[in-house]
């Protein structure tokens, strides 16, 4: 995708009262019908204990490893336990998640995480946001790079990007045209006072040069005409889908709930949204982690996290234009910088770790699986006698999304260093496949192609 393109584009489009009367520019789809996917990427900050999440019931060959490692309070009985399949059950608060199993779009990856333990959370969440694993000082993030290097993304998509947070996450470091938006009411000038001019002196000076500040103040100005022509505050979910509330005040949906809602919403409307980001923090916890509800503090974060991703993906399943539903374009990715230590401490918490869980769900999930490769709860399958070992590298995972999702191959790019002995694909996704390409120049003369 070209920014200079887009600026030109951004440059001709930015009278706002066309685009509100229906009289811009079209959001017509390349040929490629890849171009129709979104991604949509959730981080988990803080760790969250991977196996409170995901735990083995009773004819588990762990069950009883696991209920001796968790003797100081963070142990669930097997009877709470969502049973789904291989004598795994889920947490009792993640209920609205069996749906999506059921119906075959929720994937589990065991076992997954970084390529080797790091239990720092600044270090660990800027490798995965990064895509550079072991290098903290990428200049770009992952989704950054896909955008550098994706053919198939229209021009003239207003709002390609988009992260429902106050500040620009990792992931997109230095991609001028994500928009930062938490709250839809608050995007917009501080005062109506000469607003019109302030528009129009900001499309002058942006209009003048073609930097990375260039571009992204025209794309922030292209996105905020979009939003006012947008009512949120009288937006009503479709299929009965229901947000979750927060349990201190049940007139106020959760901040994740929220979040995914206006996902949802600028999906629906058709703004062009490709990429997405939301966070969900809270799982570091190191002290009274809260298994049991509903005042627990893990068992609501689990309530918030499932019934809200049960509520958007019900949102979605509305038809798109071109056939098949917003649903089914959206591909929703569900990681965590660490799992927690395998047994819990004696304040009754959990201590950082090393493999967790990785979600995938939506659109082109091969779901009601589980992916990876899980060795068990034996001290000897143990890294260090007390983490899960994480046996699929997260870049795997991703990778295998760009390439089956969102037709972008350029797999050596998004994730430098990373190599095709690395890249193990499991199946997780659906979708054409694509030759990935890691910019190795030996790759030709491999299989007898010499």
């Amino acid at each position: 995708m070209s920014l200079i393109k887009r600026r030109d584009f951004l440059k001709s489009s930015l009278a706002a009262p066309m685009v509100a009367a229906g009289m811009g520019p079209s959001l017509s789809f390349a040929q490629d019908p890849y171009s129709k996917n979104i991604f949509v990427f959730v981080f988990q900050r803080g760790g969250i204990d991977g196996l409170s999440f995901l735990t083995p019931m009773d004819g588990h060959a762990d069950r009883g490893y696991y209920e001796a490692l968790r003797a100081n309070g963070t142990m669930i009985p097997s009877a709470q336990l969502e049973a789904l399949s291989d004598g795994w059950g889920l947490h009792p608060a993640a209920a609205p998640l069996k749906d999506l199993w059921n119906q075959e779009s929720l994937a589990i990856v065991q076992a997954s995480g970084l390529p080797w333990p790091n239990r720092s959370h600044f270090e660990a969440e800027r490798y995965a946001e990064l895509g550079t694993p072991g290098n903290r000082f990428t200049q770009t993030g992952w989704l950054t790079r896909h955008m550098q290097t994706a053919i198939n993304i229209p021009s003239e998509v207003l709002m390609p990007a988009i992260i429902t947070e106050s500040t620009v996450r990792y992931s997109f470091l230095k991609e001028p045209s994500a928009v930062t938006m938490r709250y839809p009411s608050n995007f917009d000038f501080d005062s109506s006072y000469y607003e019109e001019e302030q528009e129009l002196a900001l499309e002058l000076m942006y209009g003048v040069e073609s930097g990375e500040l260039d571009i992204a103040g025209s794309q922030a100005l292209a996105a905020m005409s979009l939003i006012e022509t947008i009512d949120f505050s009288g937006y009503l979910p479709d299929n009965g889908a229901v947000y979750p509330a927060r349990l201190d005040n049940p007139s106020r949906l959760t901040g994740f709930g929220e979040e995914l809602k206006i996902i949802a919403q600028l999906i629906k409307e058709g703004t062009g949204v490709r990429l997405a980001q939301t966070d969900i923090g809270g799982w570091d916890t190191h002290n009274t982690q809260g298994n049991e509800g509903p005042d627990g503090d893990y068992f609501d974060n689990v309530r918030d996290l499932s019934a809200s991703i049960n509520a958007f993906f019900k949102d979605l399943d509305m038809p798109a234009p071109d056939g098949g539903s917003w649903a089914d374009r959206t591909t929703m990715i569900v990681y965590s910088e660490f799992g927690r230590r395998v047994f819990d401490n004696a304040d009754a918490g959990t201590d950082h770790g090393w493999g967790n869980n990785c979600l995938a769900i939506g659109g082109g999930v091969n779901g009601g699986k589980f992916y990876g490769d899980w060795l068990g709860l034996h001290d000897d399958f143990l890294f260090q006698g007390a983490d899960v070992w994480a046996t699929t590298d997260f870049r795997s995972i991703f990778g295998e999304m760009l390439l089956r999702r969102l037709h972008n191959n350029k797999l050596g790019d998004i994730f430098p260093g990373f190599t095709s002995g690395q890249y193990k694909p499991l199946g997780i996704f659906s979708g054409a496949a694509l030759q990935p390409d890691f910019n190795d120049p030996d790759l030709i003369f491999r299989d007898g192609a010499e």
